[in-house]
């Protein structure tokens, strides 16, 4: 039995060394070329966009700059930042999003624009949604559930303090007057939050006229119960092309009021509805965009022409992700989350110095006029925090 055990022992340990000794053969021989092991490639990173089109393009492209930036820079943890876009319309927004996280197992998505859209989204997600939409109530309990959705840019709030200070220091405005579309969630939010921190101020706010999502045409009625208030202002709470027609219209009858508006005017279409723009000169609006952030604005100037908030806030969005990523990981949508909410003094395309207890940003928000039928230089932003 003893013998038994020692022939096999034997043999296996000639085995062995036969093995060894023909693998240091191979080694050492001169002709021999081990085989290459190439770096491990890494899956890309998916980010779901959903955006406008054709307007508020810019938002899309602001986060295409930062990804570009980002992916040139290595990515994120090695991995390829990936944009997976859908178009932002009432009817499709919700599935867009089941798309994005279901079909297309996103990490976090960028936008909706509109927060007429953005209360649509927070029930369903089920992943960190960075919005363009800039009404503080769709990150409410009600519209977010699960704690997910968060504000890039400046609230409705902290446009109208802004707004609402500007018209009654700088222009000197008494009173107002207010159009806005009917039943919209951001348009509603912003002129609530105006008339409330207008009249604090000592101003007065007379005529309200809403019109229908359909009535780009004509508005009539509406400027003619603006017309008999003789208002120093007129808010226009909305969107292009809606409002460059409506400021048209307004200067034919003869009103002469100052037009103040949203960041809903800032965007190209603004510029691009009117054969001729004179009846926006000497306005004033709300914007996302910084002067001081140079790096950013010129960047975007040199690639894709006249920068605007929306631009920023895309841009912003993607950052702000990057950073938490990279902070936890994508492995868990939570994780994600609970990163976002604790970044503080972020700076990119804008400025943020945290989130609060409802994930909107503690930032400045800024005032633009339009000079010369455009857009004034950026550099004469009124830029401040209201707070």
């Amino acid at each position: 039995m003893k013998h038994f055990t020692y022939v096999i022992s034997f043999s296996v340990l000639l085995i062995l060394s036969f093995a060894v000794l023909s693998g240091c053969e191979r080694t050492m021989d001169p002709g021999y070329i081990p085989p290459r092991v190439g770096p491990v490639e890494l899956p890309p990173l998916k980010v779901g966009l959903i955006h406008p089109y054709p307007n508020y393009t810019s938002f899309g492209k602001g986060a295409e700059l930062a990804r570009d930036e980002i992916n040139a820079a290595g990515g994120v943890l090695g991995m390829q930042v990936e944009l997976i876009f859908r178009k932002e319309t009432t009817d499709t927004v919700v599935q867009s999003t089941q798309e994005l996280i279901e079909d297309e197992n996103v990490v976090a998505i960028l936008g909706p624009l509109f927060s007429s859209h953005a209360v649509k989204v927070g029930p369903v997600t089920t992943v960190p949604v960075l919005l363009g939409a800039t009404r503080a109530e769709v990150t409410a309990e009600e519209t977010d559930p699960n704690d997910f959705m968060f504000l890039v840019a400046g609230s409705n709030a902290l446009q109208a303090k802004l707004l609402a200070k500007v018209v009654r220091e700088d222009l000197n405005a008494a009173t107002a007057a207010m159009i806005w579309q009917d039943m919209d969630v951001y348009s509603v939010g912003f002129v609530n939050a105006f008339e409330k921190d207008f009249t604090s101020l000592g101003g007065m706010v007379g005529a309200k006229q809403t019109y229908q999502n359909n009535d780009v045409m004509m508005f009539d009625s509406q400027l003619a119960a603006v017309q008999a208030t003789a208002p120093d202002v007129l808010l226009l709470a909305s969107f292009p092309r809606a409002v460059p027609r409506i400021m048209e219209q307004a200067r034919a009858m003869g009103i002469a009021s100052i037009f103040i508006g949203s960041d809903g005017w800032d965007d190209s279409l603004m510029f691009e509805t009117l054969e001729n723009n004179a009846p926006l000169e000497n306005s004033y609006y709300c914007t996302n965009l910084d002067p001081d952030a140079t790096d950013f604005n010129s960047a975007y100037e040199a690639r894709y022409g006249s920068v605007d908030g929306i631009a920023a806030s895309g841009y912003d969005a993607m950052r702000i992700l990057a950073i938490a990523l990279n902070t936890v990981g994508p492995k868990t949508p939570v994780g994600i989350r609970d990163a976002i909410a604790a970044i503080t003094d972020y700076e990119g395309a804008t400025s943020i110095s945290s989130f609060d207890e409802n994930r909107n940003p503690v930032k400045s928000v800024g005032v633009r006029q339009i000079i010369n039928e455009m857009p004034a230089p950026i550099t004469d932003i009124i830029i401040e925090s209201p707070q």
